[in-house]
Parts: C-alpha cells; structure tokens; sequence
C-alpha cells in the first residue's frame, strides 16, 4: 500500500526515503516493511507499507519493486536503513543506480 501523495515524492520529501522492518504481535502476527520520508516540516510520513511473513530477500525484493512502481524514477535518490542484509540486497537489485546508506 502506499500513499496517494506517492507519486509526489521528490517535491514534497526530498530525494530520501528510509526503510526498515518491524515484527508485529498480537492478532497481526508477521513482518511490517515500512519506506518513509522527511516532509518540509521535519515530520517523518508514511509513503509504503506492506505485511509479510518475515524479513527476508524475497519479502523486501517484493516490496521494494512495488515502490519503485509507484515511485517511478527520481533523480538522486537515497535510500538510508539499518544493516539489515535483505534490505542491501533489494535495494541493489531493485534500484540499480540509487545511493544507499546504513544508518
């Protein structure tokens, strides 16, 4: 899922989005795969999310060409995540020519 305002992300954010993975609890059991985004007011927003059954290549490979749709191409991008190794993986694979950095 992503947000309406997606598609806007360069004018509206910058060119740098931050994924990460959060395990959920409860009655939503699995893996919540979050891309968010600094707006003009230094508020962090929501721009993807996605549930899946664990943090690994093939969920963040997923979920990581599904932004990519949705965000088209956008000319110095970044992209800033912990050290998890799936997500190096997917970015690598998935946005060929875009910076990424841990954080």
């Amino acid at each position: 899922m992503t947000s309406k305002s997606c598609t806007r992300i360069p004018e509206l954010y910058g060119p740098v989005i931050a994924v990460d993975g959060t395990y959920l609890k409860g009655r939503f059991m699995g893996t919540m795969l979050v891309a968010t985004a600094q707006d003009g007011n230094e508020q962090v927003y929501p721009i993807a999310f996605r549930n899946g059954d664990s943090e690994n290549n093939l969920s963040w490979e997923w979920f990581l060409d599904f932004l990519k749709g949705a965000l088209g191409h956008i000319d110095d991008l970044v992209f800033i995540f912990d050290r998890h190794a799936s997500i190096e993986a997917g970015i690598s694979k998935i946005f060929l020519d875009v910076t990424h950095t841990i954080c």
